[in-house]
């Protein structure tokens, strides 16, 4: 099975006061906010403003048309219970250029192996356990030498109050292409409508 994404190697990462930190060093969203792009900040406002009277904002509370310009370069993904795993159920058009391929419906797991597999569901696992927003700010050099992201945002999603049942994923990319924000827009909705996709394991 083809395996999708970049060997950790082609990472450096910053830390929130510009210094490099060590693979596997991240920084809390709020921690590291002073120094994202407008972009970046934006999907975190627009969180942020998401009720969260049960603890955990839904998806089906976040408005994906705030962020319409934004969704190519987005990523949702599922919590597995019980699986240390992921599943994607969404992936922009822009992600799908930098990875070669779609992942959508398959796992962390099925998609990577190796280092690489361990630095994803490193992310994803701190997500999960913190409850709160995560901020990598790596300077990532992807398969396509087109895109170049300086930072990635995590941001966590429940259905169920407190524990983390999704993840919304952007990445900021430099000297990118156009890509289709409306058609990212259908199909971005459309995934975070539980009715839809494969099912759920919780």
């Amino acid at each position: 099975m083809d395996r999708v994404g970049a060997h950790p190697s082609g990472r450096t990462l910053v830390g929130a006061d510009g210094s490099l930190l060590g693979i596997g060093d991240k920084v809390s969203a709020l921690e590291g906010l002073a120094r994202v792009s407008n972009e970046t900040r934006r999907a975190f406002d627009a969180w942020m403003r998401t009720d969260r009277s049960e603890g955990l904002p839904t998806f089906s509370d976040f408005r994906l048309q705030t962020i319409d310009d934004l969704l190519p370069s987005v990523l949702m993904v599922e919590a597995l219970e019980d699986a240390r795993d992921y599943r994607y159920r969404y992936c922009g058009t822009r992600e799908m250029e930098v990875r070669g391929a779609d992942p959508t419906g398959r796992t962390v797991r099925e998609c990577h192996e190796g280092e690489i597999l361990d630095f994803v569901l490193e992310n994803y696992d701190r997500v999960v356990t913190a409850g709160e927003g995560l901020l990598d700010l790596s300077v990532d050099i992807s398969r396509d030498r087109r895109y170049v992201a300086t930072e990635v945002l995590f941001l966590p999603f429940s259905d169920v109050g407190v524990a983390v049942t999704d993840i919304l994923v952007y990445s900021h990319y430099l000297d990118t292409r156009s890509a289709t924000p409306a058609l990212d827009s259908r199909r971005a909705i459309a995934a975070s409508d539980r009715g839809s996709g494969a099912p759920r394991s919780r």
